[in-house]
C-alpha cells in the first residue's frame, strides 16, 4: 500500500515532463531547427544525467518545507515512536553540520507506531502530488507553461494552512521565511532570465550576427548549438526538478519513517518519471512556449535556452532551492522578443501564461486545504 502511494510521486513526475520539455527545446523545435522526436530523446537522457549527478542536492529544503506544514514526520514525531536525539545542557536539540537532528538511540522505536506513522507521512505526501500533478495536467493540457514547484509548493502551503500550528513562533518565522524564499522567486526567476536574454541577444545582434550568419555551413552550426544548449537547458532541469517529485517520500532520519532512505536514490526516481512525461506528453506546451510569446529567429531562439538554462543556474547559486525552468524560459523568450521591440511580443499570450503562474499555486493549494478538511480525522 505504502509503496503504491509512492506512484502519486512519479505522477507529479510525469506531469512536470510533460510541462518543462519545451523550457529545453521548445524554441529549437517550433523553428524547426531540431526535429521533435530528437529533441524529446536528448531531454529525456539530459533530465536522467542531471538527476543522477546533483539531483539530491533540494531533497533536504524540500523536506524541511513539508515538516513545518505537517505532510512530513519531524522530530516530535520521532520521539513519539521512541527515537532519542542528542540534546545539550540546556535541553536543545544538537544539529549537525548539515543542520540534521543528530540520533542519540534507535533501541526503543516502537515498531507499529513507526508503520501507522510511515503510511500517514506516504499518504500526505500522495495527497500533495496528486493535487499539484492534476492541476499541472490541467495547465498542459491547455498549453500553459506552467511551475510544477509552484504546484508542489501551492499544495503544501494549502496543506500546512489547516493544519500546520501556526501559533507557534518557530513555526510561524521558519515557514514564512522559507515559503517567502520560494515565492520570492517566481517573479525574479522570470525577470532575470528576462534581462539576461535581452543582454546577450542585444549584444550578439549588434556585434556577432552578421559573421555568424555569413559561416560556411551556418545551419549546422546553429543545429550543434541548439543541441548543446538544448542538453544543458535539460540537465538543468534534472538537477532542478528532480527532487521536487520525490523528496516528501525521503526520510532524513534514516530510521524508515518515510518510503526512501537514499537521497540519490530519490532523485533518480524522480529524474526517471520527468523523463517518461517528456517522451509521452509534451509537444502542446513545447509549441507554445517555442513560437506563440513572440516572433524570433533561429539564432535568437537558441540564445533563448542558452539564457534560461543561465538563468535557472544564477538563481540556485544566489538561493540555493530549486526555481521554475517554466518561468526562466518564458522570461527569456519575452526579453529576446524585446530587442526588437514591445509589439515583437505577444503580451496577449504572455498575460494569459501569467495568470496561469498565479492560478496554477493557488488551485493547487485550494485542493489540498479540501482534503485536508475532508480528512482530518485520520490525518492529524
Amino acid at each position: 500500500m505504502i509503496y503504491l502511494l509512492l506512484f502519486a510521486g512519479l505522477f507529479m513526475g510525469w506531469s512536470l515532463g510533460t510541462n518543462d520539455a519545451a523550457n529545453a527545446f521548445g524554441t529549437a523545435v517550433a523553428t524547426r531547427v531540431v526535429k521533435y522526436r530528437t529533441a524529446i530523446i536528448i531531454i529525456a537522457a539530459m533530465v536522467l544525467l542531471g538527476s543522477i549527478i546533483q539531483g539530491s542536492d533540494d531533497i533536504d529544503k524540500l523536506s524541511s518545507i513539508s515538516t513545518n506544514n505537517e505532510v512530513s514526520a519531524d522530530v516530535q514525531d520521532m520521539e513519539n515512536i521512541g527515537v532519542e536525539f542528542e540534546k545539550d545542557a540546556d535541553g536543545n536539540y544538537v544539529l549537525d553540520e548539515n543542520d540534521h537532528y543528530i540520533i542519540k538511540s534507535k533501541d526503543n522505536i516502537d515498531e507499529a507506531a513507526l508503520k501507522t506513522l510511515r503510511l500517514k507521512s506516504a499518504i500526505k505526501a500522495a495527497i500533495i502530488f496528486v493535487c499539484a500533478a492534476l492541476t499541472v495536467f490541467v495547465m498542459s493540457y491547455l498549453k500553459f507553461p506552467v511551475s510544477a514547484n509552484q504546484a508542489v509548493t501551492g499544495a503544501i502551503i494549502g496543506w500546512g494552512l489547516f493544519h500546520a500550528d501556526y501559533k507557534n513562533p518557530d513555526v510561524l518565522s521558519t515557514n514564512l521565511k522559507e515559503i517567502g524564499k520560494f515565492m520570492s522567486t517566481w517573479l525574479l526567476n522570470p525577470l532575470g532570465a528576462a534581462l539576461i536574454a535581452f543582454v546577450i541577444v542585444f549584444v550578439f545582434k549588434k556585434f556577432f550576427e552578421a559573421k555568424v550568419e555569413s559561416l560556411k555551413g551556418y545551419d549546422k552550426v546553429i543545429k550543434i548549438g541548439y543541441i548543446v544548449a538544448g542538453a544543458y537547458s535539460a540537465y538543468t532541469i534534472g538537477i532542478n526538478s528532480s527532487a521536487s517529485v520525490t523528496a516528501f517520500y525521503y526520510d532524513s532520519f534514516g530510521v524508515g519513517a518515510n518510503i526512501l532512505t537514499s537521497a540519490r536514490l530519490t532523485a533518480i526516481l524522480g529524474g526517471v518519471a520527468i523523463a517518461v512525461g517528456v517522451l509521452t506528453y509534451s509537444k502542446k506546451v513545447m509549441m507554445t512556449v517555442g513560437g506563440s510569446i513572440a516572433n524570433i529567429s533561429q539564432i535568437d531562439g537558441f540564445l533563448v535556452i542558452l539564457s534560461s538554462a543561465l538563468a535557472i543556474t544564477v538563481m540556485k547559486v544566489l538561493l540555493g532551492i530549486p526555481v521554475s525552468t517554466s518561468q526562466a524560459v518564458v522570461g527569456a523568450v519575452v526579453g529576446a522578443g524585446l530587442v526588437k521591440g514591445p509589439k515583437n511580443v505577444n503580451f496577449g499570450v504572455f498575460k494569459r501564461i501569467a495568470i496561469a503562474w498565479v492560478s496554477s499555486p493557488t488551485a493547487a493549494g485550494l485542493m489540498t486545504y479540501i482534503v485536508a478538511l475532508c480528512t482530518q480525522s485520520v490525518l492529524s
